[in-house]
């Protein structure tokens, strides 16, 4: 299974500016009951953000969500995916990189979004394939 057959694509994408507010983008999580924004600018990818980084970032360090703006606590230095890995490739990177949210891009375009919530049913449904395949009396 290739992560293009599980991700989420726009509209999605739960998206935001460099630009805009930390309250801004806490609210739009909340909204869309999601764990992290998109950052984009100009049709790009520039960063993201998680709840982590808010709780760390701004609320345990005294700043105001609606004064603080995103760029200042985003990441900006984002591991993506690609629409043409398998779920093998994704789930190891995350797995390696200690991340639960993988971006898709294709050559430098946002195409998608996978999460582990996304990848765990996908993975497990892999995973009875296989046995069920195992399990498959001999010359069936």
């Amino acid at each position: 299974m290739r992560i293009r057959e599980i991700m989420k694509r726009a509209p999605d994408l739960v998206t935001c500016a460099p630009a805009d507010s930390v309250m801004d983008a806490a609210k739009k999580m909340e909204r869309h009951n999601v764990g992290c924004v998109l950052i984009t600018e100009g049709g790009g990818l520039k960063g993201i953000l998680t709840d982590r980084d808010i709780t760390l970032s701004v609320v345990a360090k005294g700043k105001l969500p609606g004064d603080t703006r995103v760029r200042d606590v985003m990441h900006t230095h984002v591991l993506t995916g690609g629409p043409d890995w398998d779920l093998l490739q994704a789930t190891q990177l995350m797995a390696e990189k200690k991340i639960r949210r993988l971006p898709i891009q294709s050559n430098g375009t946002l195409e998608g979004f996978v999460s582990l919530a996304d990848l765990a049913p996908a993975v497990q449904k892999e995973v009875d394939s296989f046995f069920a395949i195992e399990a498959a009396p001999a010359g069936h």
